[in-house]
């Protein structure tokens, strides 16, 4: 790959018409033609509404139908639904997990929640569907690098050069990836000059992970802020934010950070488990509790929000239905040695 490495460069914009395959068993059916394509129509208007009416009717007679699933998930990507438009991508991918453009957007899904682990995973998908796409091999070792795993960025790039050959670029990567590893005095220098091919945003966002992970939390605070002041796009800087609002005591702040946030990605439950999380500490227990049932609505199975609802419910007079919460927690995997204090001595502990 030539010229500079930009992660994921390629998902900021997501084409449907590419995406789209024959709806197999139904090339014959003028209904869902029509359909489908009041559907597109519809979509391409920004009427959302009637475009989900139209899909909505053609998955009744074709639940499976992958394109459909896929038009839904664009749909409320581009409302900022991410919750609502991963779980239809994971739809499309069920009926068709061949379609690259549909792994795309869920690689996009995952860029935006900053879930780096889970973008691996859909990146070696897109691999395995276009082995000979060099920018996907460079994008997967990116992800490796901001979630820290700088030896499987590095086993990454050494893959890259088997099968493409050595380069500039690729050298340029290599070099990111040393300078990472660095924990010297220098190190945060040295960072900024690793991620000196990365747009404005990324190179903060790079920068902002490193201090997060050496705990140097009001540095990495300092990096968040200021892509938040150029861009809201990147979930990612708005999750990290709030969650050091939270952990500094900033509960105000976090607050704030929080609705701010909530306003553009009203689906994301860890959101509202932090605000939870600060409303809790300012003891406003009706609104935290509120925060958490939502959290726990988007999030069913976790754990964390489980326990957390029992502390809020303690705290609220309630103690049987906290106690509840605490074994619901357990049994869904927490074993931290505060949950079992608080579910022996069945009382909230700081």
């Amino acid at each position: 790959m030539k010229g500079k490495v930009f992660l994921l460069i390629l998902l900021s914009y997501i084409p449907a018409v590419r995406a789209q395959q024959p709806v197999q068993g139904y090339v014959d059916s003028n209904l869902v033609k029509t359909l489908f394509f009041a559907g597109l129509r519809d979509k391409l208007n920004e009427d959302y509404s009637r475009a989900n009416e139209s899909f909505t009717k053609i998955l009744v007679l074709d639940p499976n139908n992958a394109a459909v699933h896929y038009e839904i998930a664009v749909m409320n990507y581009r409302q900022n639904k991410l919750f609502e438009a991963e779980m239809a991508i994971k739809k499309a991918l069920v009926a068709d997990g061949n379609n690259v453009w549909y792994w795309m957007l869920m690689a996009e899904l995952y860029k935006r929640k900053g879930d780096m682990e889970a973008l691996v995973e859909v990146l070696n998908q897109m691999i395995r569907l276009a082995p000979d796409k060099e920018a996907y091999y460079y994008d997967r070792s990116n992800a490796w690098l901001l979630a820290g795993n700088t030896d499987a960025a590095m086993k990454g790039y050494d893959e890259l050069e088997k099968k493409f050959g050595n380069s500039e670029a690729l050298n340029h990567a290599r070099q990111r990836v040393t300078m990472e590893k660095d924990d010297t005095a220098g190190g945060q220098n040295e960072g900024h000059q690793a991620a000196a091919s990365l747009s404005p945003e990324q190179t903060m966002l790079v920068l902002g992970e490193k201090l997060y992970r050496q705990g140097d939390l009001k540095g990495a605070m300092a990096q968040f802020k200021s892509i938040l002041k150029n861009t809201d796009q990147i979930y990612m800087a708005w999750e990290r934010a709030i969650h050091i609002e939270v952990v500094l005591g900033l509960y105000a702040e976090a607050l704030k950070t929080a609705d701010e946030a909530l306003s553009l990605y009203p689906s994301q439950a860890v959101l509202y488990y932090y605000k939870a999380v600060a409303l809790q500490h300012i003891s406003n227990y009706a609104e935290a509790l509120t925060n958490i049932e939502t959290a726990l609505q988007l999030d069913e199975g976790n754990a964390l929000y489980m326990e957390l609802y029992g502390d809020v419910l303690f705290l609220k007079g309630e103690p049987a239905q906290a106690l509840l919460q605490w074994k619901k927690s357990k049994a869904a995997g927490n074993s931290s040695e505060k949950l079992n204090k608080k579910i022996n001595e069945r009382k909230y502990l700081e």
